[in-house]
């Protein structure tokens, strides 16, 4: 293989790590947001049921005080009773108390249903809170957890990018710019392995000399379908896909 292929292919090995942490670390914002989003629709909930809770009691404030209001009514005409004239006036006024009474009993009922209702959104809102406690803690832990794996990530990414800066050092110029260009262009994949029928990134037939050539380790030989620096390596995985 030729010494500079080999720096390429410790390079690219290299860069492929740094790529692959950096993308690590860039995730902690969205995993921490998505986290919060999950506590946030929570909270929504919750606030919710505790406005359907407000909302309840106001409604039956309100009930309670029409109940009294038809209750002061019926007073008044009761005591007017004794003073009417006529027995038209009297059953007008027995109409009008027996009304205000079917009404208070429906609005009896309402209420009822209300206390009922406020009573299940009360233990809604119990078991929320109790879940909002635990989503809590598991957020906390998480995040805990994912910047302690990123802080670990970072320390490794800050060796490899030790790692790299050397062995770029140690790269002819001239390669190492050919090296850039084709990884700028090959989602950081500039090396292939060569077969014996063609290269194993791009599966193109590579001509028998020219895999003699890569053999040879004499020189530099790129893929003529993708351009990718070729290497010969028998028990190499693979490393790149088209």
């Amino acid at each position: 293989m030729h010494p500079e292929v080999e720096k390429l292919l410790k390079l690219q090995e290299t860069d492929l790590q740094v790529q692959y942490y950096s993308g690590r670390i860039e995730l902690l914002p969205k995993q921490l947001a998505e986290l919060e989003a999950k506590l946030n629709g929570t909270l929504q909930s919750l606030e919710s049921n505790k406005q359907k809770i407000v909302k309840a009691a106001s409604d039956k404030k309100k009930m309670e005080g029409n109940i009294q209001d038809l209750e002061q009514k019926n007073s008044k005409y009761r005591g007017q009773l004794t003073d009417v004239k006529t027995n038209e006036q009297y059953k007008a006024l027995l109409h009008e108390i027996e009304f205000n009474e079917k009404e208070v009993r429906k609005i009896e009922d309402g209420i009822l249903a209300l206390m009922e209702q406020e009573e299940e959104l009360r233990k809604e809102s119990q078991a929320i809170q109790q879940q909002l406690q635990k989503e809590k803690a598991l957020v906390v832990s998480e995040k805990t957890a994912a910047e302690a794996e990123v802080a670990r990530d970072g320390e490794i990414l800050s060796e490899l990018q030790s790692q790299r800066e050397a062995v770029m050092r140690s790269v002819d110029p001239a390669v190492l710019q050919t090296y850039r260009q084709i990884a700028k262009f090959r989602k950081g994949l500039a090396l292939a392995r060569a077969t014996q029928d063609s290269c194993q990134a791009c599966h193109v037939r590579i001509r028998p000399h020219v895999v003699s050539q890569v053999m040879s380790g004499d020189l530099i030989i790129t893929c003529d379908s993708c351009s990718r620096i070729l290497y010969w390596k028998p028990d190499a995985p693979y490393e790149a896909t088209s």
